[in-house]
């Protein structure tokens, strides 16, 4: 092998190893400190582990006062990367099918530094002329993987026009955020492409 590709791999590996750690934490303490951050945010809310058997799910409109406390969070997986808060479940008549294209408005906050007390500013695009396109049930388009699988899944039970809190561990999330390890907590409307 040549000088120049054992450098190049040296220079690789050192990358990788340092893309891996966060302020000297190993990858082990960024789990750790999700999971803590998960926990929590859910321990004052409503957690119901299973999705309903009949798919409705209690909404902002069940409860009165319009009282989002009142709302309760889905575990949308088995291992509890992806709870879901619904505020309005859309138009049940309407519902996503696989392949559609669908747009989606979302802002999102930093789940660690929102339970630390911080007051994070939101990320996102919520301009009514801003918004992602993403192809339902797609799992090869990079346009809509690099967004992560947790943000598909309300489109499994919900209709057009719904909206969403939903939060999201960094394995579900943004692809280019994997490795960051950081959970977020996202607000989220759908709308079918016209």
């Amino acid at each position: 092998m040549n000088k120049l590709a054992q450098v190049l791999i040296v220079l690789f590996a050192g990358v990788t190893l340092l893309s891996s750690c966060n302020d000297g934490k190993s990858y082990a303490d960024l789990l750790k400190e999700e999971d803590k951050a998960v926990k929590t945010f859910l321990a004052d809310k409503i957690v119901i582990n299973e999705i309903p058997a009949d798919s409705v799910f209690i909404s902002l409109q069940d409860v009165p006062n319009n009282d989002t406390l009142a709302v309760p969070y889905y575990k949308l997986d088995t291992d509890g990367n992806v709870y879901m808060q619904v505020l309005e479940p859309g138009d049940m008549n309407d519902r996503f099918e696989k392949g559609n294209d669908v747009n989606l408005r979302f802002l999102r906050y930093d789940l660690k530094a929102l339970v630390a007390g911080s007051n994070p500013s939101p990320v996102g695009n919520t301009n009514p002329s801003d918004y992602i396109t993403i192809r339902f049930g797609e799992t090869t388009l990079s346009s809509t993987t690099q967004y992560g699988t947790g943000i598909q899944y309300p489109m499994y039970f919900l209709g057009n026009e719904c909206r969403v809190n939903l939060l999201i561990r960094a394995k579900a999330g943004f692809t280019a955020e994997t490795s960051t390890v950081m959970p977020y907590l996202y607000y989220v409307q759908y709308n079918k492409s016209k």
